[in-house]
Parts: C-alpha cells; sequence; structure tokens
C-alpha cells in the first residue's frame, strides 16, 4: 500500500536479482503493488485477499445455492434472515458489511465499486460513472435488507467472532484458516456473474538504498530466499497464506492443502495509494463522504463527486457544459480579436485617415499586432497545465506589452517639443530611418530575455483544497527565473513611466490633444489590467477561477 511513498528510499530489484527469479512475480498480482513509475521497489512476502463466506448449514438448510451476484446475495440472505427470525433466531447476522471509519471502510468501497464493472477485464470504473453510482446504491440496499448502520459499522473484531461462532449467513473477509465449519468460502460476488472484486493485502520487502553495497548484497540473498519458490510453497501450504508466485496454485502438493481454484479466481484490486502523496488522508477523506451517504441523507451522485474531486486537478474548459464561465471568455477573446483585426480596414478607407494620423500605418499594425499577441495568453489558460504553456503564457504577455508600448513611446518622443536643435537624442529619433533601430532595440531586448527565460524550468505546483476543487499553476523552480522575471518588469515599469510622464509633458499640444488623451485612457487602463491581474492570480482560489 505504502510502496509509493517509500520507493525513493528503495532500490530497484530489477538491478539486484536474477531474471529468473523476477519472472516468477512480474506477470502475477506483485506488480500492483510493489511497482512505482517502472521501478520494482519490493516483492510480496504474503498476499492476502478478502473471500466470501457462506453458511452452508443455513443455506442447506433453505435449499439454497452460494449466490454470485449481490441480488442473489440480497435474495437469498433475505429469504433465510427472516425465516430464522420467526424461529426465534435474533443473534444471527445477514452481512456484516464491514464498512467501518477504518481502512477496512475503504477496502469495502473499493471492491464493491469495483465488483459493478461491466466486465472481468474492464477498468476501475470512474466515480462519476453509472457503474459506480449503482454500486453505492446497492450498498446501501444491501445494508437496509440484510444489516444495519450498527452492524456495517462494526469493526473487524466483532466480525472475526461471528467467524468462528458460525452466527452468520454470509461474511466478507479476509481468507482466513480454522473458521467455523459450517463456513465455505468461495470468491466475493458482483453485479454480474463472473464478476467479482477482492482488495489486495499482505506484506512486501524492500530494500534500503542507503546501505553498503556488501549489506545490499546481503539482504539481497535473504529476499530471495523468502520469496523463492520453496519458501512460498511452504508458506502456502502450512500457514494457508496466499503468494506473489501464480506457478504455486498449479502445483500438485500445493493444491493438496490449498484451494488453488479460489486463490486462480480472485479478481485482485488494490488501494489508489499512487493517486496522491497523502494516502491515509486520500482514505480518510474518502471514507467520510462515503459514511454521509451511508448513514446520512446525502445521495450517491453527489457523495461520489466529492469522492472524484478529492484527486481530480481541476482546469478551464472551453466546453459551454462543463464551464459556461470558460465557454464565454473563450468566445469573447475571439471576437475582441476579431474586431481588432476588422479595425485595420479603417487604417486603409481615406475619410477615415484624419482619425488614425497620430501614428504611422507600420507603428498601427505593430500596436495591433501587440494586442493580438497579448490576447493569445488567454487561451493558455485553457486546459492541462503544461510547462510549455506557462512558456508561452509570459511570452505571449511580455513581447504584447513591448509592441503596444514602444511604438506610443517612439511616437511621443517625437512628438516631444524640443528647443534645443544640438540635443543630439532627440535629433536622432525625429529621423524616420532611426525609428525601426529604436523599436528593433527593444524587440531584441524582449527576445533575448525570452530565450534566457528558457532556461530555469517551470514546474507545475499542485493545489489541494480541502473540501474544494484542487488545480494546478505555473511556478518557476528557479531563482534564475525570479530575477529575469524581475528584470523585465522592471523594463516595463519603466516603459510606462516615460510614457506617463511625456503625456502629462505633451498634454496642452493643441494638433495631438485628442489623441494624446486617448493614450492616456489606454494606458491607466492596462495599468489597472495589470494590477488587478496580480491581485487576482495572489488571490483567486479555484473556486472563482474555475
Amino acid at each position: 500500500m505504502y510502496s509509493p511513498r517509500y520507493s525513493s528510499y528503495l532500490i530497484d530489484l530489477m538491478d539486484w536479482l536474477p531474471e529468473d527469479h523476477m519472472a516468477m512475480y512480474t506477470s502475477g498480482v506483485a506488480s500492483q503493488t510493489c511497482t512505482y513509475k517502472g521501478r520494482w521497489v519490493g516483492l510480496p512476502l504474503t498476499v492476502h485477499f478478502d473471500v466470501l463466506y457462506s453458511n452452508m448449514d443455513l443455506l442447506n438448510k433453505y435449499e439454497k445455492d452460494i449466490p454470485k451476484t449481490w441480488d442473489e446475495l440480497i435474495k437469498t440472505g433475505k429469504f433465510i434472515l427472516e425465516n430464522e427470525r420467526k424461529n426465534g433466531n435474533e443473534d444471527l447476522l445477514g452481512y456484516n458489511g464491514l464498512f467501518a471509519d477504518q481502512e477496512s471502510g475503504m477496502i469495502s468501497a473499493l471492491e464493491f465499486i469495483y465488483s459493478f464493472r461491466k466486465t472481468k477485464d474492464a477498468p476501475f470504473p470512474k466515480y462519476t460513472d453509472q457503474e459506480a453510482v449503482d454500486a453505492l446504491n446497492k450498498i446501501k440496499e444491501l445494508k437496509d435488507a440484510l444489516s444495519s448502520d450498527i452492524i456495517f459499522k462494526m469493526e473487524e473484531e466483532i466480525t472475526i467472532e461471528k467467524l468462528f461462532d458460525g452466527k452468520a449467513i454470509f461474511i466478507k473477509f479476509f481468507d482466513a484458516w480454522n473458521v467455523h465449519p459450517s463456513y465455505k468460502k468461495s470468491i466475493l460476488v458482483g453485479n454480474k456473474e463472473g464478476v467479482s472484486a477482492s482488495s489486495l493485502g499482505g506484506s512486501n520487502i524492500g530494500i534500503n538504498k542507503y546501505i553498503s553495497d556488501e549489506r545490499k548484497k546481503g539482504a539481497v540473498e535473504a529476499l530471495k530466499f523468502i520469496t523463492s519458490y520453496d519458501t512460498q510453497k511452504f508458506l502456502v501450504i502450512n500457514y494457508k497464506a496466499g503468494s506473489g508466485i501464480n506457478a504455486l496454485y498449479d502445483d500438485e502438493e500445493v493444491c493438496k492443502e490449498y484451494d488453488c481454484n479460489l486463490a486462480k479466481g480472485i479478481q485482485f484490486i488494490a488501494r489508489p495509494s499512487a493517486l496522491t502523496n497523502d494516502y491515509d488522508e486520500y482514505s480518510r477523506t474518502l471514507r467520510r463522504y462515503l459514511n454521509e451517504f451511508l448513514y446520512g441523507d446525502k445521495d450517491a451522485v453527489e457523495a461520489l463527486n466529492e469522492i472524484n474531486d478529492i484527486t481530480r486537478i481541476y482546469d478551464i474548459p472551453i466546453n459551454y457544459s462543463e464551464s459556461s464561465v470558460g465557454f464565454i471568455i473563450f468566445i469573447l477573446t475571439i471576437v475582441i480579436m476579431l474586431i481588432i483585426l476588422s479595425s485595420l480596414i479603417f487604417l486603409f478607407i481615406r475619410k477615415y485617415k484624419e482619425y488614425y494620423n497620430f501614428f504611422s500605418l507600420d507603428l498601427w499594425i505593430i500596436i495591433f499586432t501587440g494586442y493580438i499577441i497579448t490576447l493569445f495568453c488567454v487561451f493558455t489558460e485553457y486546459g492541462e497545465v503544461k510547462r510549455w504553456k506557462c512558456h508561452l503564457k509570459y511570452l505571449f504577455i511580455s513581447l504584447g506589452l513591448t509592441l503596444i508600448f514602444i511604438p506610443m513611446l517612439y511616437k511621443l518622443l517625437v512628438n516631444f517639443p524640443y528647443n534645443d536643435e544640438n540635443n543630439k537624442f532627440f535629433g536622432w529619433i525625429n529621423q524616420k530611418r532611426n525609428k525601426i533601430i529604436f523599436i528593433s532595440f527593444f524587440l531584441i531586448y524582449e527576445i533575448v530575455f525570452l530565450f534566457l527565460r528558457i532556461i530555469p524550468s517551470y514546474e507545475i505546483k499542485y493545489h489541494y483544497i480541502h473540501d474544494g476543487k484542487n488545480y494546478e499553476t505555473c511556478k518557476i523552480n528557479k531563482v534564475f527565473g525570479y530575477i529575469l522575471i524581475y528584470l523585465i518588469m522592471i523594463e516595463k515599469i519603466i516603459i510606462l513611466l516615460l510614457i506617463s510622464l511625456l503625456i502629462f509633458m505633451e498634454w496642452n499640444i493643441l494638433n495631438s490633444s485628442t489623441d494624446i488623451k486617448l493614450m492616456t485612457t489606454s494606458i491607466y487602463i492596462t495599468i489597472l489590467m495589470l494590477i488587478l491581474s496580480i491581485l487576482y492570480k495572489n488571490k483567486t482560489s479555484i473556486c472563482s477561477y474555475h
């Protein structure tokens, strides 16, 4: 269960154990609990699984067969329970459930849902699938028909008592031996005949990778002995312990002492310990939502959505059925981009040229391009957060703002009413051939920094929201990356300050008064939007973000 948690401290056994030894386990259930990210971090000492204990004395008394589906189990159990209680047998347990607020409750829930998959080879159903909804409703139906809230909440010790006193019709528990002779073991039932489920338990052994090679070699030899065919065979025959070696269940000597057909019929499901960094918290939270359904008024769909949200990572979808806000923003962004592009037409219509004469045609095109590129950053917010999206988002914002601001700065400098004819800078800036040099300087500066920004890699930061919606964000994982961001921000602030200063100084120039005022509005709106964006990013939770 904890292989993912401790995997970083354990050696990869594939590099240390002989190939033929590992081959005994790679084809079996051990791959579900002993591997993590392609590494074999352990081998099973024993394998435990759940089975159904059926009281054959009672089944034979009422001429009933061992059930093969949950519906058959409910029908048979209800019939026997009603008749036995008519005869005064009030101590008889219909079905134990094992849905206590312990790990056994987590196991029972996983088994029940897995037993509702459509076919034997189908994967574990999603919590949002109808199979999961049907499974939870069937659990409650089973509880109400054969048991009670009190019995379902019973701890394992009470179940063990029932295994030895024979006072139950059906019991779900680990494969055990020397139980009451009235019980017969079979695989757990499912929604359909032939489909079953059993939680994979047991004990695994791994080897610490931080010990010396000499000690590793000694540990490997010990592990090789403990997990060898002969040792595992001894444990199965003498202690009735399940094994991760499938070939043992075809061994005649083993099958004389152990129910090999039962073991081979088990359909295992491992606990989802790799889903989260804190499986224990995941299990507790899942059980809380489940219990609110089983013992409260919450419906199955609501409980399953909350269970799904424990590990689900939310993003901003484009699909209207998933997020109307995301869809509307997407459409609005496209509409705004089309409006900006279509407005370029007015630059080429003679009667409107007088309204666009403050900037030259090439400067207008650069500004419009900047607005389009800046808007592209909206699209990087959709879908799963990826590192390349993180790079693109900041590229679009930074490059777009540069293309918007630099033509403004250039025109304000050209428009500045300087009196000193010996001022070399204003003399240089007013020469048309230097326009490209001026703009190119800032673009080269931008491009250099954007390429440098590729060096510090982004990491995807996971945000867990208790009883809420989890999400991910971009985060730079190196100091160098933060330095580059601050340098780019400082550059933008300096440009904005220069533009603001020049606007103030040129406010009363009559032939450009209207354009200056419109530019001021544009700058103020841009600054306001940047401030709101920073505040939004730092303070907003996923509830409003989504």
